[in-house]
């Protein structure tokens, strides 16, 4: 397999200099963020993507601080739709950071995050979970998880009727009960930078914690729905760049129709992860690429696992094979035309064998695209 094809599509376009990035990262508040022209209104980013099969378009969250914040990607045809989120419901709702759903009606599930930091939280409301229904265009918003925060990331285990998630600033998780509405705040997770959880095939959630914070050590849990209790197990993920706080986090997470499950690290690393035994094993992979980050897995309709690694410009496709151990470089994310690379790799999607999307985020230069590749 190799590339044969990549395209950058543009929503937005906006410039940044370096000078206005470092002074806005470094000494600007939230709502001066969202009251300055540039990335109040023109800047975004596609923080996260997910295939709809039921309608064959591309569910896109962005960061956005003018909360237009969710939109659909033809790739038949390459262009774009807002679906029109209500953003007015509330001014620190500015992104759809890691979790889209799409259920077997082709229902979408979705949480809100902020842009905005500690400053915003004694007034901001929290960030909400809704379902979007494609058929009529309606919004259902089922529960704020834990007032005043937001949601970072989530995943549905959609047999059990059940979320999870995490959130910002306040760094908890929590659980979700569909149908009966209930939601519960499971834990706190200390200082931590992961936004990714990930799915066992037990229905179990997993994420890393704090333990020590002294130490600097990031270890995983698991909440046991059947249970109702999380073991804390002191097991790390690999740690391939120990000199960096935290890079052995989760960055991203598969379960594969088979029932394996995979993590790759904020350091780019990819482990395999498994709980039934007498203890929790964590397999290290390998790392695809020298880079950091690994933001994105996929499985193949041939059990090919793809991802997306690397970060500042240097961001590269690999293909790991299961059966062999072995690792692919599919090459940078590039558009094969004009040679628009991508900044930093936020999340893909598979929308046939031969198509993968990919949500570029943070540039630091400019409003972020979506890479289509199509692969030969």
């Amino acid at each position: 397999m190799k590339v044969e094809r990549i395209s950058a599509h543009r929503l937005r376009e906006c410039e940044i200099s370096m000078e206005k990035w470092t002074h806005f990262t470094k000494w600007k508040a939230s709502e001066e963020w969202i009251e300055d022209e540039t990335f109040g209104k023109k800047w975004i980013s596609p923080t996260c993507v997910c295939y709809n099969p039921t309608d064959g378009l591309v569910y896109v969250g962005l960061t956005a601080l003018d909360r237009d914040i969710f939109y659909t990607f033809d790739p038949r045809t390459d262009t774009w739709e807002s679906l029109n989120y209500p953003g007015e419901r509330d001014r620190y709702g500015s992104k759809i950071h890691q979790g889209l759903e799409v259920d077997a009606e082709g229902r979408v599930y979705a949480g809100v995050a902020t842009l905005g930091d500690a400053d915003i939280w004694p007034k901001a409301t929290g960030g909400p979970i809704f379902r979007y229904d494609p058929k009529t265009g309606e919004y259902a918003f089922l529960c704020i998880p834990i007032a005043h925060d937001y949601v970072q990331g989530f995943v549905m285990d959609e047999a059990r009727g059940v979320i999870y998630g995490d959130t910002f600033p306040g760094r908890k998780m929590f659980r979700y009960d569909i149908e009966s509405g209930e939601v519960r705040e499971l834990t706190m997770l200390g200082d931590v930078s992961t936004e990714h959880l990930a799915l066992d095939a037990d229905g179990g959630a997993w994420h890393t914690y704090e333990l020590m914070q002294w130490a600097g050590r990031y270890p995983l849990l698991r909440y046991d729905p059947d249970r109702d209790e999380i073991d804390f197990t002191n097991v790390d993920l690999p740690d391939v760049m120990p000199e960096k706080k935290g890079s052995n986090q989760i960055d991203t997470a598969l379960l594969t129709r088979d029932g394996a499950l995979y993590i790759g690290t904020s350091a780019g690393a990819l482990a395999q992860v498994d709980h039934r035994g007498a203890e929790v094993s964590v397999t290290y992979l390998g790392k695809p690429y020298v880079a950091p980050r690994m933001k994105g897995l996929i499985e193949g309709p041939d059990g090919l696992i793809y991802g997306a690694c690397g970060g500042d410009y240097d961001t590269h496709l690999f293909m790991y094979d299961r059966s062999s151990g072995t690792f692919d470089d599919l090459g940078p994310i590039r558009d094969t035309q004009d040679g628009t690379r991508c900044w930093l790799a936020h999340h893909l999607c598979m929308v046939d064998a031969r198509t993968l999307i990919v949500a570029e985020s943070d540039n630091h230069w400019r409003a972020s695209f979506l890479f289509k590749v199509e692969l030969a």
